[in-house]
């Protein structure tokens, strides 16, 4: 199995700060309805700092693909990977953000996370879960406004920003706007496919012990058959 991280303990500081800043990110969004450029720029910065301190660390361990031994080599590696994964999730969000299903902030946190995971399954996953975290968070949403049809006329009033909260409660009062912001969920997703994908190197679960052949130990080669 290849090893993402050269060490339990930097795995802990990489997955535990990249936590903290989406947590940071949504708190702000929630409050402001806005994600301040300069904490993309910082999430971002940090990301490529923490991919070319594992690079280099890794290839000084000979972990990485190209197992050179050269910490120089490994740096690059590291920045180039977290750079294509930056890349990759500016344009998909990109593309989102033309045909108007999420706003710029959005597109560019989620490629400043591109910047710590990469552009491979994991920027995927997290992704994916975001989009089943936002679907499960807006239900229970809905649900927690009733199943009364005028309810629910004004609650998907007051979630689309169509009318202001007293309009949306026909007069009757104000009604607290629900504002569904993509930085909460995308934060809760990261936090799950950290913490899952990751399980082993943060030794949050044990592997499973992989089968021995028949006639070996766990330090022993398979003894050779007499002739």
């Amino acid at each position: 199995m290849r090893v993402f991280f050269p060490d339990p303990a930097f795995a802990w500081v990489f997955c535990a700060t990249l936590i903290a800043l989406t947590c940071v990110a949504a708190w702000t969004d929630t409050r402001s309805a806005k994600i301040p450029n300069r904490l993309n720029v910082l999430i971002l910065a940090l990301g490529l700092l923490a991919n070319a301190i594992r690079g280099g660390w890794l290839a000084a361990l000979d972990k990485l693909v190209f197992e050179t031994g050269s910490a120089g080599l490994g740096v690059i590696d590291g920045l180039l990977f977290a750079v294509f994964g930056f890349l990759v999730a500016f344009v998909a969000m990109f593309l989102l953000w033309i045909f108007g299903l999420c706003g710029g902030g959005d597109v560019k946190f989620l490629a400043a996370i591109g910047g710590w995971v990469g552009c491979d399954m994991n920027l995927l996953r997290i992704w994916l879960a975001s989009v089943v975290v936002l679907f499960v968070w807006f239900v229970a949403r809905l649900v927690g406004q009733g199943f009364n049809p005028r309810k629910l006329n004004r609650t998907l009033d007051a979630l689309k920003g169509g009318k202001k909260p007293d309009q949306a409660n026909g007069g009757k009062g104000p009604l607290k706007r629900l504002r569904v912001t993509y930085s909460l969920p995308l934060a809760v997703a990261t936090t799950i496919v950290l913490l899952w994908v990751f399980r082993f190197e943060l030794q949050l679960t044990l592997p499973k012990p992989q089968p021995q052949p028949a006639g070996t130990t766990a330090h022993a080669r398979p003894l050779p058959n007499p002739a």
